[in-house]
């Protein structure tokens, strides 16, 4: 059964979707978080592409009787009430709505083992309020392993090598900020990275080490990774399962970023599964997280 839910946060209310698999009492929940950007509770992002991608993720756990929880972001869908100006956002802004929402589930009494689920950028809000609350475990989806900006710099390298000016004027603002000075004069080409309202919140998360992080939360942990992920490598897993060497780490073949099982090696078909919300979930998957969920449950 699939309702509604809403939780108070600061600046507004945020909404979401529970998930409680019929007959089962106080089932293992897992709170699933979107990834960068206005990515709304299914995993659709009106800049990046309609999967519904979440969405799957979560009617596929009910069916092996796991319950969730899925949300929208702050100014997104039934969170529009929670938006807040670009400028005030940072990375503890999601942390701390995360919190908010592992709260209502604490509170609620309902459920068994809580675990955490992040994908993307989503993962590292996950690894930071695993550092807050204490949960069965901790799932990456497609999560980086290195600081954003050295993601930043290696793919403003491949995407300007063209244009050298340019690209010294990105690696230029890129290093202001990361040494905690604001641009406010940002060429028009540049606006959709470096635009001066985003300035805040990419200060809050450039320098953080996911890796660093991860290290510093007792829950047990799964990294999945696909090989087929053109955003996120294996080598970021690897960087993970390094910082953690007791997690687990699952590769799964002809998986995308977007969870999606596309044809190897084959970049158009993998870039149109971005705006192909019918596409199933790779199906190793589910059953790598159940598998993990089962594990952590005995």
């Amino acid at each position: 059964m699939e309702k509604e839910v809403k939780v108070d946060v600061l600046g507004g209310i945020l909404a979401g979707s529970l998930i409680v698999p019929a007959n089962s009492q106080k089932p293992t929940i897992v709170l699933i978080i979107s990834g960068s950007g206005p990515t709304d509770r299914n995993g659709n992002n009106a800049l990046s592409g309609k999967t519904n991608n979440l969405k799957q993720l979560a009617h596929e756990l009910a069916n092996k009787n796991v319950a969730s929880l899925r949300f929208d972001k702050r100014g997104v869908g039934g969170s529009q009430s929670a938006t807040i100006p670009e400028e005030k956002l940072k990375l503890q802004t999601f942390v701390n709505d995360v919190l908010s929402w592992l709260t209502y589930i604490h509170e609620s009494s309902k459920f068994g083992k809580i675990f955490v689920l992040g994908h993307s950028e989503g993962g590292l809000i996950a690894i930071k309020a695993c550092q807050r609350i204490k949960v069965a475990g901790c799932i990456l989806l497609a999560t980086p392993g290195q600081r954003l900006a050295e993601v930043l710099q290696h793919q403003l390298s491949q995407q300007l090598a063209s244009q050298p000016s340019w690209l010294q004027k990105s690696l230029n603002i890129l290093a202001s900020l990361q040494n905690g000075n604001l641009v406010p004069q940002v060429p028009t080409e540049l606006q959709s990275i470096f635009r001066p309202s985003v300035q805040p919140y990419l200060q809050s998360i450039l320098n953080v080490d996911p890796a660093a992080e991860l290290a510093k939360i007792d829950s047990p942990i799964l990294i999945v990774q696909g090989t087929e992920d053109l955003q996120v490598t294996i080598s970021d897993a690897k960087l993970l399962k390094q910082a953690v060497p007791k997690a687990k780490l699952v590769i799964i073949a002809k998986m995308n970023h977007v969870l999606k099982e596309v044809p190897k090696s084959d970049t158009q078909s993998n870039l149109a599964s971005y705006q192909q919300p019918n596409i199933p979930l790779n199906t190793q998957l589910v059953k790598q997280i159940t598998c993990f969920l089962n594990t952590e449950n005995l």
